[in-house]
């Protein structure tokens, strides 16, 4: 496991945090003596922790390591915990000086980058938002010209089927008066014929008219021719 070394907190922070450790009780980290699953766990707020070979002051010191530190958890007893550093020494350390929280700092660089990740997910959604919007806005648009677009083909339908009735009665007008237009044109025959008709029979009656008036006449003249030749003879 690689070691993480971060930056040693304020003083200020390392003695709160020290207070803590110090005043909370043993029995909250404690586990049973038989080795365990290899855990990372992080060296607290303190000086530097020395590792020794075994669990107690008497034993050597094979190393040192600052707050913040992870290590591997190999095994542990009920003050002393056996763990690996990154450079695979092993050795005991104090328990109390361990912790399963990552360093404060570590806490805050994460709180940092999903602060940072939160805020460019909110600029994401914000610039999906003004697309939407914008989208929204020329559908809106589009909707409108198409109800314009069909109200004036429902006028212009409507105005198609009135003029359509108009012609419909236009044409019915039309063949009613070309109707009475042949009524009236063999109407005007037939009147032309009896014209024609009643024109012979007028000239044929003033012909017999004069005929009988040049007969009477001459009748009229040979009597009167008569008469006189009697009056003559006497």
């Amino acid at each position: 496991m690689i070691i993480r070394q971060l930056t040693k907190p304020s003083g200020s922070l390392s003695f709160f945090l020290l207070f803590l450790t110090l005043f909370i009780p043993f029995n909250t980290i404690l586990f049973s003596g038989t080795p365990l699953f290899a855990k990372t766990w992080y060296v607290k707020p303190s000086s530097e922790v020395v590792i020794r070979r075994g669990q107690g002051n008497d034993y050597k010191v094979t190393g040192m390591v600052r707050n913040g530190v992870s290590v591997e958890l190999l095994e542990e007893d009920e003050s002393y915990a056996k763990v690996r550093l990154a450079d695979g020494k092993e050795g005991w350390m104090l328990k109390r000086f361990l912790s399963t929280d990552p360093p404060l700092e570590e806490t805050v660089i994460s709180l940092r980058s999903e602060k940072e990740k939160i805020e460019q997910k909110a600029n994401d959604l914000t610039q999906k938002l003004e697309e939407v919007s914008s989208t929204l806005a020329r559908t809106e648009m589009e909707l409108d010209s198409t109800l314009a677009e069909k109200n004036l083909i429902t006028t212009n339908y409507q105005t198609l089927q009135r003029d359509t009735t108009d012609v419909v009665q236009t044409k019915a007008d039309l063949g009613q008066a070309t109707a009475e237009k042949e009524s009236l044109i063999k109407e005007l025959a037939s009147i032309r014929e009896e014209n024609k008709r009643l024109k012979k029979n007028t000239t044929i009656k003033w012909f017999l008219a004069g005929g009988g008036v040049l007969l009477v006449g001459m009748l009229l003249g040979k009597m009167s021719g008569q008469s006189r030749r009697k009056k003559s003879l006497l």
